[in-house]
Order: C-alpha cells, then structure tokens, then sequence
C-alpha cells in the first residue's frame, strides 16, 4: 500500500508541534493526521504517542513516510501520560493536540498561529467545534451553544472572524465560570513557553484536560475564534459515553488545581466553581440512589469558604433530590 499523499506539503510552516495521543484508534488516526497533513499553515513537528495499543496503530502511521512525524511507543499508561510524553518531545514554539479519533479544518493551525503571533501576552487560543457521529457522519450542534458566557456581543467582535480576547488577569475567572468550562484540548494552541512547566495530572482518569487547561489560563491571556475548525468524534468508544459521571471526574479536575491557583480575583472564582461542582456531584450521585456519597459530597463545600448563597440553594436542591434517593 502506498503512503497517503500531502495534499498540503508546499504550504508554509512554522514553529508548531502537534502532539497527537492514541490507544487502539488504528481505525481513526489516519483521518486525524491527514487532517494535520491538509493544513494551511503546516507543523514542524507531529508527534504520535502509542499508548501501548494492541491493534494496528503502527503499522496506519508507518505509512506515512513524513520525517516530521515522530512515533513513540510507551505501555499503557493513560491519555494523560501519553500527552506528558508528547509535551516530553515537543519542539516548537507553539504545541497542539489532537486526538487520534478527532479531525481539524484546514485553516485551524493557521488561525490559531496568527492569534498566538500577534499578540505575545496571550498564553493560548480556541475555536468553536461541532461534534460528528461514527458512522454517519452526521454533524451535531456546535460546541459554543454551550458556552451562553462568550457569546455575548462585548466579547466577540469581527477580526475577521467572530472572536474574544481575554487578558491574563481575568482569563482564568472569565473561563472556569463558563457553564461547560471551555477545555477541549483537541481545539488549542498554546505558547510553549507559557506552559511549559505544566504537566496532565496522571492521577485523573478523566477531567484531566479541564485541570490541564485551567492551568494554562492562569498562565496567560486567552484568545477564542467563534469560527468551527474542528470535528470531534462520537463513537462507541468515547471516554466520555457518560454525561452524568463527569462530573465526579470534573470535579476530581477542580480540586486537583487547588495548589495552583493563589491570586485572590481567581481564588473566588475558583471556590465559586468548585462549590457548583460539589453541588452538581451530589446531586448527580443522591439521583443515582447513591445517597449517603452524595450528602458527603454536599458537606464538603462547608469546607470552601465563600459562596453562601449557593450553598444555600444547593441545599434546597438537595432536600428535594433526596427523598427520591435509596439509601445505600
């Protein structure tokens, strides 16, 4: 067979690693890298981490006979280590990530760059996305519909393409309050040396990528494109099938940047927020019939200060949830 062809290979590049995690998407990652091979504005590196996969992953990328891509194998391990060892070999001035069941647009590189580009106080960029279903293809609504937050009209301006800009000293308070928090990796660039400390936390089995990013928004400023420049997968395969688990994993994420956030505009922010994720939890949990774990779940935002008045609604809301529940 015979290597797939670059269909982008005389565009520009630039200083951009794209690391690219994948455990048994054999059948997905050559969508993923021709989808990084088709860019306007091409990588200078592309770095693929085998979390120990038992199908055909080696044998899709071998395929590709670009020297800018660079396999690495390692036991299984976990997205969040696999992405660390990405971080690990990355080279460029600028990273991304894209899953190995996900697709760019052609322009999202070129668009992410020039925003990065201009302005060296911005830590990192997004874009809207729209999620597709395997194996129809059919797209699903995008991605901002769920983020009410930044569409507002003071946020989003013309420039050329709908887009917010976020300074340092409000990016990590603007976001976390964002009701789904903006933290899609596979839609992000980053300044390399902004967050090159940073590492995922491999104690999270999911909610690792909201840890991760809300990190790097402490970091920096934040720029957003409302533009839709990414395809996500939903397949049978997901990690994230479960809507309701999340957030337990979301809310392990939260606690879990603790440490790192100490300026106090962002501590009350972040406190504002993890009591909303405690609250959700516990309700989600007592819901299930799970009853005493979510009542233990509610007590600790007693333990968080701030945020009365959302305890004491979430208090109400948990008196009406819990006579529904079964004890266990």
């Amino acid at each position: 067979m015979s290597a797939p062809a670059n269909p982008a290979q005389h565009a520009p590049r630039a200083s951009i690693s794209v690391i690219v995690p994948s455990f048994n998407s054999a059948r997905f990652i050559g969508e993923a890298l021709d989808s990084i091979l088709a860019q306007s504005l091409q990588p200078e590196q592309i770095v693929v981490v085998d979390d120990g996969s038992t199908d055909d992953t080696a044998d899709v990328v071998r395929r590709y006979k670009d020297r800018r891509i660079q396999y690495i194998r390692k036991e299984h391990g976990g997205i969040s280590s696999a992405r660390n060892v990405g971080l690990d070999a990355a080279r460029g001035e600028y990273i991304s990530f894209l899953d190995a069941d996900d697709r760019w647009r052609p322009i999202f590189l070129e668009t992410m760059h020039a925003y990065l580009s201009e302005d060296p106080t911005v830590a990192s960029v997004f874009s809207n996305f729209v999620r597709f279903q395997h194996p129809s293809g059919q797209l699903l609504s995008d991605q901002f519909q769920s983020y009410p937050e930044i569409k507002r009209p003071a946020l989003l301006r013309d420039a050329p393409y709908a887009h917010g800009r976020i300074p340092k000293e409000k990016a990590f308070s603007a976001l976390v309050a964002c009701g789904d928090i903006p933290a899609y990796t596979q839609v992000m660039m980053f300044r390399r040396s902004m967050i090159e400390h940073l590492r995922f936390e491999p104690t999270l089995t999911l909610g690792e990528d909201t840890n991760f990013v809300l990190k790097a928004y402490l970091a920096g400023g934040v720029v957003f494109t409302d533009a839709v420049l990414a395809e996500v997968r939903r397949h049978d395969a997901n990690a994230t099938l479960d809507q309701g688990e999340m957030v337990i994993h979301k809310l392990n994420g939260l606690k879990a940047l603790a440490p790192h956030v100490t300026r106090e505009t962002d501590l009350r922010a972040y406190r504002d927020r993890l009591v909303r994720a405690h609250i959700d939890a516990a309700l989600y949990q007592t819901r299930l019939g799970r009853v005493r774990a979510g009542l233990r779940t509610y007590r600790e935002t007693f333990r968080i200060s701030g945020s009365a008045l959302r305890k004491l609604k979430g208090s109400m809301r948990m008196a009406m949830a819990v006579p529904r529940g079964l004890t266990k």
